[in-house]
């Protein structure tokens, strides 16, 4: 894909476009979209822009250009986030974004922070020194200097929150193409009679079907109830509460809502509450007029006015302050809301969807959400179930995620599979997204994803490595235990890993262990582990 269809698939992007628009008329900064090889707009013929007067007049000179180019590109070569300064000493924040081409990072730089994580605040004397010695022609820097954007102490953190959103929309589109566009091999879970399908990426077959509604997959009668609310509050306009533990996939319900509903085809916007201050989520949401406070150099519409005609979705709605609580309600109670500094109310058309992994019946009853916004947000409530509740669905989703992760095995052994299955997935699907993205790491080049190559809780939750034995052992030797208990613990592990080493070969075993097939046979037996060879 060439850089300009790169550009202008991700800048077309809802999420990319709000994000830059925040920073733009909120902080007086640009979003710039960030490789290896520079910014993307300059790479494909295009100018390096710059969110202040300083970078315009620095990128003017030939030596300024040449700096701000290596700057950009190595921001772009680097993996993980950067908050930091530039060559002129100016604030600049990138998160990146992975993929299939290589990682992309979201920028925003060019900007005076008060407090940047140990960076000092610029020194104006300095920074017009700095200018007129990369031009020399320049014979007053002050001015520029003076219109520099500054990023006040914890909105350093906002605008990082809002790259990161960017980033991720970045990374969920381009996830899905590679859906779209890769087919899929089915490969195995386990061996003999208990193997079971999961899928790698491979070029030649067809992608697989796996069940499930509205692109969320599961079986379980929890999530057929599930899918069936969703079918019907799509076919309503009506307010949506979506209640569930961290990583049971809000989000992606939020977002099955409004595709298929009757505002599809319009925006969907997703914004957290969580983490941010009352003076800050208030702009996001409700915008604010020019010049409401510090640094708003231009009006901006906020969230309710990018969302307008499709979905807004307020995820964490319950860490929502009292006061914005009571703003939020009116907008329910009136269609009608006041931008920040503004004198007059503005009309806004769209549905609601809101979500929150806590009880906010018991935040009511503790005065620390509103009873009024509670019933305006519960006309209608879907509660996803947590992982360990979705009977069945685990092995659906790790078919799924693992056709979605390059470089991990298509195998998954027997043992590991136990250890996977007796885990209770506290992160929900999340977790266990993360799990299948450590495999690519853990067991790159094996045949078959295995116990050792599984994080230390989902080892342990199987009583492999570290798990029981250890366990027996340790109350043994403190007292509370029993030796033969830590004995029995200890040859149920070894015998468990035999028949993994072995692939189930009783005789070689045996030979291995230095006894007889017959008494291996009867330890198998004693401990639950005898199986068809």
């Amino acid at each position: 894909m060439s850089d300009a269809e790169t550009l202008d698939r991700f800048e077309r992007l809802r999420g990319v476009q709000v994000a830059r628009a925040i920073l733009k008329d909120a902080f007086g900064l640009e979003l710039v979209l960030v490789t290896a090889s520079g910014p993307i707009a300059h790479a494909r013929g295009g100018v390096m822009v710059g969110s202040s007067e300083v970078c315009r007049t620095a990128l003017f000179s030939r030596d300024g250009f040449t700096r701000c180019d290596a700057h950009y590109r190595a921001l772009g070569a680097s993996e993980g986030e950067h908050v930091g300064t530039c060559h002129l000493g100016l604030g600049c924040l990138s998160v990146p974004a992975r993929t299939p081409e290589g990682v992309l990072h979201v920028v925003a730089s060019g900007f005076s922070a008060t407090s940047l994580e140990g960076a000092p605040p610029v020194d104006p004397r300095a920074l017009a020194h700095a200018l007129v010695a990369l031009d020399p022609t320049l014979r007053d820097a002050s001015d520029a200097v003076r219109k520099l954007p500054i990023v006040k102490g914890d909105r350093v953190a906002t605008v990082r929150t809002i790259l990161r959103i960017a980033a991720q929309e970045i990374a969920n589109e381009a996830e899905d193409e590679l859906r779209r566009l890769t087919p899929r091999e089915p490969g195995v879970v386990g061996r003999g009679q208990g193997a079971r399908p999961i899928v790698a990426a491979r070029e030649d077959v067809a992608a697989p079907s796996l069940p499930g509604l509205f692109g969320l997959v599961g079986a379980s009668p929890r999530m057929r109830t599930v899918f069936d609310l969703v079918r019907k509050v799509a076919a309503s306009d009506a307010n949506v509460l979506i209640v569930g533990e961290s990583g049971t996939g809000k989000e992606l319900v939020a977002r099955a809502i409004h595709e298929h509903g009757g505002r599809h085809g319009k925006p969907f916007v997703a914004q957290s509450c969580a983490a941010m201050s009352e003076e800050i989520l208030e702009s996001t949401l409700f915008g604010h007029v020019r010049g409401a406070f510090s640094g708003a150099i231009r009006a901006s519409e906020g969230l309710f006015g990018a969302a307008r005609g499709g979905t807004l979705f307020l995820d964490e709605v319950a860490e929502m302050p009292l006061p914005m609580q009571a703003k939020l309600l009116r907008v329910l109670s009136d269609g009608t809301y006041l931008p920040v500094g503004a004198v007059h109310a503005k009309r806004t058309d769209v549905r609601l969807l809101a979500a929150t992994h806590r009880d906010l019946g018991q935040m009511v009853g503790r005065g620390e959400f509103r009873q009024d916004l509670f019933y305006r947000l519960h006309v209608l409530a879907i509660e996803l179930p947590p992982l360990r509740e979705r009977t069945g669905d685990l092995k659906l989703l790790l078919e799924q995620i693992v056709a979605q992760t390059p470089n991990v095995p298509t195998r998954i052994s027997a043992t590991a599979m136990r250890c996977i299955d007796k885990h209770s997935w506290p992160g929900n699907v999340r977790e266990l997204r993360a799990e299948v993205e450590r495999w690519a790491i853990t067991a790159q080049g094996a045949p078959e994803v295995g116990p050792e190559h599984l994080s230390q809780p989902i080892r342990e939750a199987g009583g492999y490595g570290g798990g029981a034995e250890d366990a027996a052992i340790h109350a043994a030797s403190s007292g509370s235990g029993t030796l033969e208990a830590a004995i029995e613990s200890l040859e149920r592990a070894l015998l468990e890993r035999g028949l993994e080493r072995t692939r189930g070969n009783r005789t070689q075993l045996a030979r291995e262990l230095a006894i007889s097939r017959t008494t291996l046979l009867e330890r198998l037996k004693r401990f639950g582990l005898e199986r068809p060879e």
